[in-house]
C-alpha cells in the first residue's frame, strides 16, 4: 500500500456560525464578579491534533514552515506565501512553493535543517509528523498541528491559520467565497437521483484495492455531490478500507471515479480491462472517470474545485457551463 497517500486522506455548517465560532476560538471569557443568568459563556477553545487549546500570538509570524501538503494549499489559499520559507518534500503546488527548500525527503524529516531556517511558526496536519512535532517544540519552535477533518473543518482551520498569521480578513473573505460556492455546488445537484459511486483510493493490489469508504473526507464531499457510496457502511481502515472484487462487483456501482494521484499508475483504460469487472454497471456504460487527483491528494481548499468537478460529472445535465480543465476527467 502506498502508505503516504493513505496516511493524508482522511454537513457543512452555516457560514455565519462557522465564523462565529472561530471568533471564540482561543479566547478567555470575560471575568465576572459572580454567577449571573446574563454572564458570557466560556468559548470552546480552538483544538490542534493533540486535543491542545490552541495559542495565538501577539505578533504576526513571518517565517512559516509547512510540514505537509495541505498546510500549504492553505497558505497559498490565503495569499501568504511570501511569509513560508520552507515546505515538505509532497508539496508540489502553487509552483511558488514548490520551490522553496524542502525540509523532508519521502516523510523524514531534516529537524537541523528546520531549525536553521529560523521559523517562528510551524504548521503540520492531522499528526502526520507526530515524532517530528515534538523534538520541534523541545527545540524551542512554536508548533501548530491541525486535526484532519472534512470539508467544514478545512475551512473552519483556514480560519484558524488566518488568527494564528494575523490575517483574519483575508482568511474570512477567502473562507466566505469557497463557501458559497460549496452552497453553489450542492443547491445545483440538490433534489437529483444520486447514483452508487465506488470511490477507488489506491489499487497496489487490484484484486483488493482501498477505497474511500465511511468517515472519510471524500466519503463526505460525494454526499455533498449527491452520490451515493457503496462503501459508505465501511468504515474499517480509519475510513480506508481494503475491499475485494467480489464486494465490488457484488456492490455493482453506477460510476467508478479514481482519486488516486496519477503518477502511480492507475488509470481509466486500466479499469476497463480487469477481470471480471466488466459485469460492472459503471464499467458497461463507460462511467469510469479520473477526476483531478492532484485536487483531493490532501485535504485542503482546492477540495471545492474537486467537488465542483465530482458534482458536474455525476449530474451533467445541471451545469450550464463545460467541466473545468483542472478536473481533468475522462471515461
Amino acid at each position: 500500500m502506498r502508505s503516504h497517500v493513505i496516511s493524508t486522506r482522511l454537513v457543512p455548517l452555516f457560514l455565519l456560525l462557522l465564523l462565529a465560532l472561530l471568533a471564540a476560538c482561543g479566547q478567555s471569557a470575560p471575568a465576572t464578579s459572580g454567577a449571573s443568568s446574563t454572564a458570557t459563556p466560556t468559548p470552546t477553545p480552538a483544538l490542534d491534533a493533540y486535543g491542545t487549546p490552541i495559542t495565538f500570538p501577539s505578533a504576526a509570524p513571518r517565517r512559516i514552515i509547512s510540514l505537509v501538503p495541505t498546510i500549504s494549499d492553505m497558505l497559498a489559499a490565503l495569499h501568504l506565501d511570501s511569509r513560508v520559507v520552507g515546505v515538505d518534500s509532497y508539496t508540489i503546488y502553487p509552483a511558488d512553493l514548490a520551490a522553496l527548500p524542502k525540509v523532508s525527503t519521502f516523510g523524514k524529516y531534516n529537524v537541523e535543517q528546520i531549525v536553521a531556517l529560523k521559523p517562528d511558526l510551524v504548521l503540520s496536519y492531522g499528526q502526520d509528523t507526530k515524532q517530528y512535532d515534538s523534538q520541534l517544540v523541545q527545540l524551542g519552535l512554536r508548533v501548530v498541528d491541525l486535526p484532519s477533518t472534512n470539508l467544514s473543518g478545512i475551512l473552519q482551520e483556514m480560519l484558524v491559520i488566518g488568527r494564528l498569521t494575523q490575517t483574519e480578513n483575508t482568511a474570512t473573505q477567502v473562507v466566505a467565497q469557497l463557501q458559497q460556492q460549496v452552497n453553489q455546488i450542492k443547491a445545483a445537484v440538490a433534489g437529483t437521483t444520486a447514483p452508487t459511486v465506488l470511490l477507488e483510493l489506491d489499487d497496489s493490489n487490484p484484486a483488493s484495492p482501498y477505497v474511500d469508504g465511511g468517515g472519510s473526507y471524500v466519503d463526505q464531499l460525494l454526499a455533498d455531490a449527491n452520490g451515493v457510496n457503496v462503501f459508505h457502511n465501511d468504515t474499517s481502515g480509519g475510513g480506508f478500507p481494503q475491499v475485494t472484487d467480489e464486494a465490488i462487483i457484488h456492490a455493482n456501482p453506477q460510476v467508478i471515479i479514481l482519486t488516486e494521484e496519477i503518477a502511480y499508475g492507475v488509470t481509466v483504460a486500466s479499469v476497463y480491462k480487469r477481470a471480471n469487472w466488466n459485469v460492472i454497471t459503471a464499467v458497461q456504460t463507460h462511467h469510469v472517470y479520473q477526476i483531478g487527483p492532484s485536487l483531493i491528494a490532501h485535504p485542503g481548499p482546492r477540495v471545492v474545485q474537486w467537488l465542483q468537478c465530482l458534482a458536474q460529472t455525476l449530474h451533467p445535465d445541471k451545469f450550464t457551463t463545460p467541466l473545468p480543465s483542472y478536473c481533468g476527467a475522462n471515461d
